[in-house]
């Protein structure tokens, strides 16, 4: 569960480790334990309304909002990605230009129809 994150990861009592401590206040104010599991949150925070790499900063600082994000930076094999395209690791990536190739490549992805595919229930595990 997502709170659990915040508040109690892997049943340790304590916030996830990777989450930098200075942001767990901020998300355990709006996510409260027994609040309301509707709310929404910014999972970009500093600049949620622009298309920048704010977003990868954060993951580098520790403000990765879903694990599954914050991954992208604690993860060997996707760090030094995410490092490239936030200019500390050569060769540069520009953030723009491989967003639009990444959004051409999966436009490209052929839609299963009928018996050629299936929607998953459980998305780790074949129906």
């Amino acid at each position: 569960m997502f709170r659990d994150r915040f508040f109690n990861y892997d049943n340790t009592g304590s916030p996830d480790p990777t989450i930098a401590p200075s942001f767990v206040p901020l998300i355990q104010a709006q996510c409260p334990l027994n609040g309301d599991p509707a709310t929404r949150v910014v999972l970009d925070t500093g600049s949620g309304d622009q298309f920048d790499t704010s977003y990868l900063n954060n993951l580098k600082n520790g403000r990765g909002l879903l694990e599954s994000d914050q991954v992208l930076w604690t993860n060997l094999e996707t760090r030094p990605i995410v490092e490239r395209l936030l200019g500390l690791r050569f060769p540069f990536l520009i953030f723009g230009l491989e967003f639009a190739r990444s959004m051409t490549k999966m436009s490209q992805i052929e839609i299963k129809t009928g018996l050629d595919g299936e929607i998953r229930r459980v998305c780790s595990a074949v129906n």
